[in-house]
């Protein structure tokens, strides 16, 4: 049994989109959280900053595909969040752009979809996705229905089945904080702190649920 984990963190745009400094160090701050012995205990952790729209989704794709039916695999993505006007929602990249009629040029941005289907195509019983990014909650028709940023999710980061944690609801922006000294996303800091400090911990037991994890951020 194997856990890994692939850190996404996209900071450099075209104009049209803002910069994210702090989503390198978000990558770099979950990174030293899921490799420390005695919180994540990964055995594999890959960080990606910037990725072009191929590296990423070759990325998103190995991580699924190389894992076997025991292993835990966790996707973490920071950055821009972009829906289309059928709801869809896509993760930009540094090449990231609209076409001269202001649709989004698709080979420029990841597609939430193509995720689902490297998820439903692995053999990996445990899945863990935490989106730090705009409209997050639009990844998953089931959180589509919940605009209030709640997650009703009864996994443990130790137990099996999929779990999805996501910044903001289907129709909310996400945000970096703006307190002097901060450097990382709002959500991400404090999925942080609650694992590294164990203040996200409520119930008994050794393991941080998902949801003491979501809510405590």
């Amino acid at each position: 049994m194997k856990k890994i984990a692939l850190l996404i963190g996209v900071s450099e745009y075209k104009p049209g989109l803002a910069r994210l400094p702090s989503s390198i160090k978000d990558i770099e701050a979950m990174q030293r959280v899921l490799q420390n012995k005695e919180m994540g205990e990964f055995d594999e952790v890959k960080t990606i900053p910037n990725p072009d729209p191929m590296t990423m989704q070759e990325a998103i794709q190995s991580l699924f595909d190389n894992c076997e039916q025991e292993d835990l695999a966790l996707l973490f993505f920071s950055g821009h969040g972009i829906k289309d006007d059928n709801n869809q929602l896509y993760f930009a990249t540094p090449k990231t752009e609209k076409t001269s009629k202001g649709k989004l040029r698709l080979a420029t941005v990841v597609e939430a979809n193509f995720i689902h289907r490297c998820m439903n195509e692995s053999r990996a019983s445990r899945q863990v996705v935490i989106l730090d990014c705009c409209y997050s909650g639009a990844f998953d028709p089931a959180l589509q229905r919940k605009d209030d940023g709640t997650i009703d999710l009864k996994q443990y980061l130790g137990g099996k089945g999929t779990a999805i944690m996501t910044s903001s609801s289907q129709i909310e922006y996400s945000f970096s904080s703006k307190e002097e000294g901060d450097e990382l996303s709002i959500y991400t800091k404090y999925l942080i702190e609650g694992i590294e400090t164990g203040a996200a911990k409520v119930e008994q037991g050794d393991w941080i649920t998902v949801p003491e994890l979501h809510n405590y951020a």
